[in-house]
């Protein structure tokens, strides 16, 4: 059994910069793979219009392009997953941490923009039912 990490609303404030870094690169490499995908659906496009030719090795290159992305990308997912805090969407950049709540497990819970953590949430209500922090 994996023991649970929970926050403090200081130790999860202190967290957020480290966080903004990261969401920041997740976004980057977001865009970049969207964009080799986005190139890749042309290069192969060009390449059965013209038999194969240079596109190949284009082709290869979008791939370990694309690869090295994606896996930048996991590594910085299991970095924030590693620090006990929960990414559940990297675009909002929406944020759980593990918290306790008048004795009961909560989220404590931040968006990328916010300035601190000024929200709450019981563990089966998501976002929806945050609720400000008193």
């Amino acid at each position: 059994m994996v023991e649970q990490n929970y926050f403090t609303i200081d130790d999860a404030n202190r967290v957020i910069p480290w966080l903004e870094e990261r969401l920041q690169s997740m976004t980057s490499l977001n865009e970049t793979i969207g964009r080799l995908r986005s190139d890749l659906g042309t290069l192969v496009q060009k390449r059965t219009s013209n038999g194969h030719g240079d596109t190949d090795e284009e082709v290869m290159s979008n791939y370990k392009e694309t690869d090295v992305a994606t896996n930048k990308l996991r590594s910085l997912v299991k970095e924030i997953s590693d620090a006990g805090i929960i990414l559940r969407n990297i675009e909002r950049g929406l944020i759980d941490f593990p918290s306790v709540r008048e004795g009961r497990e909560v989220y404590l819970c931040w968006v990328w923009g916010e300035p601190s953590i000024q929200f709450w949430h019981e563990i089966n209500t998501g976002f929806l039912g945050r609720q400000a922090l008193e």
